[in-house]
């Protein structure tokens, strides 16, 4: 219960509310107030009317998306998020400190995750393969043993090449292994041959199938590669954390904008363009498009040129096919072209492959 009777301004939002179709008590908004949500009204003086408390613009909008998004035992920082990438204009503090939660809170997770799979990389490789190396690989690891959609097309796509058809699953996710790790270094390692053919098969630019997973797979490689094309800059948790601190509020809906439509886009081609907006009224949507919001504010710093968030996916993976494209041309003869022989003969390939390991096994 509120500890005294609402003022005007709260009833007058409350009705606002109502008439949008939402439920608002003056307990709630009381309880929005102390948690940050709501910004606390300003006393305005009227004249011979007296004084009179006034909320900021936009509040009426930002009560309507928290009841939207409110439901009982929902985390403030969630409901923050939930609002702010719904259009409303959240209090700068509580929205700063619910992005710098989201962020921080998965950044912390996916470090934990990456020192664990960094003891799997032999000692000694990053002194002979760069310094970035050992983190490549561990990034790598991961993705590979997640196994996600584009892990998975990845691996049959290798399979095409002539030399892989019948190869163990062991050999074909070492060959995969191998992209993941290009494409997860500081640089990629064009002048690699070995690397970029597997690459080139692993990416299948022109020789994919029907039912194929291809933009699962475009996507994971545009977004590895896009921060391979920009200006690499170290930059400390901290100074991270000050920059959000420093943003403007129209810079944060700016900021928001880009998000959106990069996430709308994502969305749109890995449901094959059946749904052209994403759906971030799910709290993990809200949180990873926080996250999404932070890394962009650092590496839209080092980007060249005037880049989107969204154009960047489009300008990574057009210059990926350039790179293969030329390492094509370099190798001639010598390129490994993968089979393109359709579904049934990829199968009676790898099934006469296999009757011949079998064979030899046998003899």
């Amino acid at each position: 219960m509120p500890r005294s009777e609402p003022s005007r301004a709260d009833r007058e939002l409350i009705r606002y509310a109502r008439a949008q179709g939402y439920e608002v008590s003056a307990s709630q908004l009381e309880r929005w107030r102390r948690r940050g949500l709501v910004p606390q009204p300003t006393r305005v003086y009227r004249g011979r009317h007296g004084t009179a408390s006034v909320y900021p613009g936009g509040t009426s909008d930002l009560v309507c998306a928290l009841a939207r998004h409110s439901v009982p035992g929902r985390r403030s920082d969630d409901l923050a998020l939930l609002a702010f990438f719904d259009g409303a204009d959240v209090p700068e503090t509580a929205l700063k400190l619910a992005i710098a939660r989201a962020y921080f809170d998965s950044r912390l997770r996916h470090e934990n995750v990456l020192s664990e799979a960094s003891a799997s990389v032999p000692e000694g490789w990053g002194s002979l393969l760069g310094s970035d190396y050992e983190q490549a690989e561990a990034e790598a690891r991961i993705d590979l043993a997640k196994g996600g959609r584009a892990v998975r097309q990845m691996r049959i796509n290798l399979r095409r090449l002539p030399d892989l058809a019948g190869a163990p699953q062991r050999e074909v996710d070492e060959r995969l292994l191998g992209v993941l790790v290009g494409l997860n270094r500081l640089r990629l390692p064009e002048d690699d041959r070995e690397f970029m053919t597997d690459l080139s098969a692993a990416l299948a630019f022109d020789c994919g199938e029907d039912g194929d997973d291809a933009f699962a797979v475009w996507e994971y490689a545009a977004l590895a590669h896009g921060p391979q094309m920009a200006g690499h800059q170290e930059t400390s948790p901290e100074e991270r954390l000050h920059l959000l601190m420093q943003a403007s509020r129209e810079e944060l809906r700016s900021l928001r904008e880009e998000v959106r439509t990069a996430v709308d886009q994502v969305w749109h081609r890995a449901t094959w363009g059946l749904e052209p907006e994403a759906d971030l009224t799910r709290p993990w949507m809200a949180r990873n498009s926080a996250g999404m919001l932070m890394e962009w504010m650092s590496a839209r710093q080092v980007q060249p040129g005037r880049v989107s968030m969204a154009d960047r996916y489009f300008l990574s993976l057009g210059h990926l096919e350039l790179c293969c494209r030329s390492a094509e041309r370099r190798a001639g003869e010598e390129w490994q072209r993968p089979v393109g022989e359709g579904r049934a003969g990829f199968i009676e390939r790898t099934a006469r492959s296999a009757d011949r390991v079998g064979s030899t096994t046998a003899d």
